[in-house]
């Protein structure tokens, strides 16, 4: 099994969709919304939510989310919380505790889509989006050449 570690904000949601309605969910651009199923239909790989988004929600709004986008991958999750007042926790962290916890799923490989880059051991495995761009088809063709790249 394959699997894209998706971020939201700066990956489907560029800056220049961001609104100023506070309280309300910003709908994903278009064009990321394309290139991130143009990796799915290339793979097969299944969907994990890695977004903030994901603390305030539960997975059933998520799963919501993505397919009012037109989001085509099958949602797995989302990664734990392991946000700590006493230590800071990384994203690459959270990230090998969902791969560590579902070993049973046989991953074969995985890619993270991130405009942050707070992963640890994990940064080759990072495609880093541009936050005022999203998520682009070059950034999908990188993309897909990890995911292939993990099964040889």
């Amino acid at each position: 099994m394959k699997v894209v570690f998706l971020d939201f904000d700066g990956v489907l949601i560029p800056e220049s969709s961001c609104g100023s309605d506070e309280g309300t969910r910003i709908p994903a651009d278009p064009g990321c919304v394309q290139a991130l199923n143009y990796i799915i239909e290339a793979t097969g790989a299944g969907i994990v939510v890695i977004s903030a988004w994901r603390i305030d929600s539960k997975p059933e709004a998520i799963r919501r989310i993505l397919d009012q986008w037109g989001v085509r991958g099958r949602c797995l999750g989302c990664t734990p919380d392991l946000w700590n007042p006493h230590h800071c926790v990384s994203r690459g962290s959270e990230i090998q505790r969902w791969v560590d916890k579902h070993q049973a799923l046989g991953i074969e490989a995985f890619v993270i889509l991130d405009d942050i880059d707070d992963m640890d051991d994990l940064v080759d495995r990072l495609v880093q989006t541009n936050f005022d761009t999203g998520l682009t088809m070059a950034d999908a063709k990188r993309a897909i050449a990890i995911l292939l790249e993990g099964t040889k």
